[in-house]
């Protein structure tokens, strides 16, 4: 996610300890035996029925495990089940699960637990639910193998049980009702509440018989949230973090400071037009205003002077990898004023229209203004609406809105993007937009493999560019930086690195 790219920060030292980094901590371990962690932001629930996708997943790895796991490469394999299998017509998925796993609190990792757990994430409002919601029944054949009996084929399904949707909490933990505050779960960490100051850094402790300890060779684990990137940097300059998500503009300085720094194809930054019917904005309620949006932008120039370069132009928004991704596609609306001025004449608008267009303040702030003015130089004037961050309900003020700019991370498969923000009930359509196209073709895909199923993802993808659902900007490079006593492995179509790829450098 992007944020103000100021920077002051210096390297203090070529050589730190962690002790007394703040937050509570003053620790006298080695930097081999903690890692240190730069957030985005502060973590809202432990619940993985209500987290949102995003930078949370290192809060919720530390103390859950998932049922199954991404590899470096987003490829799919097991993890508390062992082994997984699709039935003929993928409309029920068997898990066979690890045996000899506890939680926290000493529950026993089982069928049941997996079933209370999958029910749980159905009811809740985060981003697992959209995953969950094709599974009817949770069928425990026995102690280690529970079947998923759903209700159509779902592409993303694997995925979902790697990540929110798979994360497992204590039976006894939901059934008291508190997992929202107290996180009780079968991962390789224990939340050490004492240790911890909400907002300003949480520590996590090695969890005794852990049955996946190599994987996590990390004693400790501390995570500091720093909504604000320049303090961000500070801390890992100076040695109190160890990682965090950077910027491109801090490249040079990250070098020259003795930082390491990598990167990966990432997220789309742009505007999601969700008022597509014209509910609020009457306006993006014609597909030639939005289109003329997109011919507004100068993708090109944005992307060598805002992002330096680091990414490529997109009008698409699914990752460059997944089989959506249709090149071509990012010629169809080249930057073009007149092009925009005459479909916004065409459309009853020839002496243009107001639009709100809403943002996380801070979070998008430096490049609100730069599309505020390619928008108003054709006629489209934005009022601009900055909401607090999403720790302090800035994402329900969002969902009002007729437009709004954030950063969003791309998947793989494409269908967690589907997902995310194409059904009617998913988190970022919130006016509940859909067309005739887009709804034959989610009953399509799900049920088509290899390239017939490629064939309508793409289909998909043609036809959200050309109806203008979205006006992304570039699909950038996510940046990674971090002090060279840790390696870290990156991580394809996931925000943030999981923390298995996190390990000492020696």
């Amino acid at each position: 996610m992007q944020l103000p790219r100021t920077l002051t920060a210096a390297l203090a030292a070529v050589v730190l300890t962690l002790a007394g980094c703040g937050g509570g901590e003053n620790s006298q371990e080695s930097t081999s035996s903690q890692l240190v962690l730069g957030n985005n932001g502060d973590v809202l629930t432990w619940d993985p029925a209500e987290m949102k996708e995003g930078a949370v997943i290192h809060y919720a790895e530390a103390v859950y495990d998932p049922l199954l796991r991404k590899t470096a490469e987003s490829k799919i394999e097991g993890n508390l089940a062992s082994e997984y299998e699709y039935n003929d017509d993928l409309t029920e998925l068997t898990l066979k699960l690890r045996e000899g796993v506890t939680f926290s609190d000493g529950a026993t990792f089982d069928g049941e637990a997996v079933k209370v757990n999958i029910e749980a994430r159905k009811e809740g409002a985060g981003s697992a639910s959209e995953a969950a919601r094709v599974i009817e029944r949770v069928e425990v054949v026995d102690a280690s193998t529970v079947r998923l009996h759903l209700s159509e084929p779902s592409p993303g399904l694997l995925a979902g049980l790697a990540t929110y949707l798979g994360y497992m909490a204590s039976p006894q933990a939901l059934a008291a009702g508190n997992l929202a505050t107290t996180p009780v779960g079968s991962g390789p960490y224990l939340l050490d509440a004492g240790a911890s100051e909400k907002g300003v850094s949480y520590r996590f402790t090695a969890r005794d018989g852990y049955w996946n300890r190599e994987a996590f060779p990390f004693a400790t684990v501390v995570i500091r949230p720093y909504e604000e990137f320049t303090a961000r940097y500070n801390a890992l300059a100076t040695g109190q973090i160890q990682f965090m998500y950077g910027t491109s503009d801090m490249v040079p300085k990250a070098k020259s400071d003795g930082l390491t720094v990598k990167t990966v194809p990432g997220e789309w930054q742009g505007i999601i037009l969700q008022d597509r019917a014209g509910k609020e904005s009457a306006a993006l309620g014609d597909v030639r205003v939005r289109q003329a949006v997109n011919h507004a932008l100068d993708r090109k120039a944005i992307l060598d002077t805002h992002y330096g370069g680091f990414g490529q132009v997109s009008t698409q928004t699914f990752n460059p990898a997944s089989e959506a991704w249709v090149p071509e596609l990012n010629e169809r609306y080249p930057y073009d004023p007149a092009k925009a001025r005459e479909l916004l004449a065409a459309a009853g608008y020839g002496s243009g229209f107001k639009i709100k267009i809403s943002f996380s303040e801070g979070f998008m702030s430096p490049l609100v203004p730069i599309v505020t003015q390619y928008l108003g130089d054709v006629g489209i004037t934005v009022e601009q609406v900055p909401v607090n961050g999403f720790a302090n309900g800035g994402l329900e003020t969002l969902k009002g809105q007729p437009a709004f700019m954030l950063s969003f991370s791309t998947n793989i498969p494409a269908w967690t993007d589907v997902l995310n923000k194409l059904t009617p009930t998913s988190l970022w359509n919130n006016f509940q937009y859909t067309d005739d196209t887009v709804t034959r073709l989610l009953k399509e895909i799900p049920a088509a493999q290899g390239d017939e199923q490629a064939a309508l993802y793409k289909e998909l993808n043609t036809h959200l560019v050309e109806q203008a659902w979205f006006a992304p900007i570039v699909t950038q490079e996510n940046v990674y930086l971090f002090r060279s006593d840790i390696d870290v492995t990156m991580q394809q179509a996931q925000l943030m690195p999981s923390l298995r790829f996190f390990a000492p450098n020696n």
